[in-house]
């Protein structure tokens, strides 16, 4: 039971920008995106208004950009990202990390951006990835998700999922947003969700 538990988010926590959209800017072209969001945009417009979720609209956002695309060719995609996503990283919250890992503390970075983008980084860390799955068949992505976009609820499914709460004494959990609302909610140390890195 003396055990301590170190949950983060990644984009606005960890990182100061958002990785999948930097990720989009990276693989694309600029015509090439504006083609691929024009594709989405009355789906982008019924999220802005509450008429489907954010799940809804990232998936189709994700499938205009990336079905039909081979896995291999988005991993080494993902692999060349990291220097760029490096340069995206807050220092302070970097900082905090490693105290936990210093510590002897579990640190978990659990995020609604996709796996196979944030992997290379975590791996580079030492830390392990809760995060969106990326569906694939016969090595080919088919625009759709494997399971639940990790986002608000869908966070602490993932972390009970992963491993028993009840083994750690304290719980941290660091975020920025509404979507991390439910996994603060299982820390046992309160903080602040604005700004907390900055």
């Amino acid at each position: 039971m003396g055990k301590k538990l170190a949950l983060f988010d990644f984009d606005g926590t960890i990182s100061s920008k958002d990785s999948f959209l930097y990720f989009l800017r990276y693989t694309h072209t600029v015509p090439q995106s504006l083609f691929n969001v024009l594709r989405v945009f009355p789906q982008l417009v019924a999220y802005k208004l509450g008429m489907i979720s954010n799940e809804e609209a990232k998936q189709k956002l994700f499938a205009s950009f990336y079905k039909g695309v081979t896995i291999g060719q988005f991993d080494a995609w993902a692999k060349g990202f990291l220097p760029q996503m490096n340069s995206f990283i807050k220092p302070k919250a970097l900082k905090q990390l490693r105290e936990h890992q210093e510590q002897g503390d579990r640190v978990i970075v659990v995020s609604a951006g996709f796996d196979r983008i944030l992997r290379y980084w975590c791996e580079q860390e030492g830390v392990e990835l809760l995060a969106t799955c990326i569906e694939t068949r016969d090595g080919i992505i088919t625009g759709s998700f494997s399971g639940r976009n990790c986002y608000g609820p869908e966070k602490v499914n993932r972390v009970n999922a992963h491993l028993a709460l009840s083994d750690f004494k304290d719980i941290y959990a660091y975020g920025d947003s509404r979507g991390d609302l439910e996994m603060i909610g299982i820390s046992t140390r309160p903080l602040h969700l604005k700004g907390i890195f900055e």
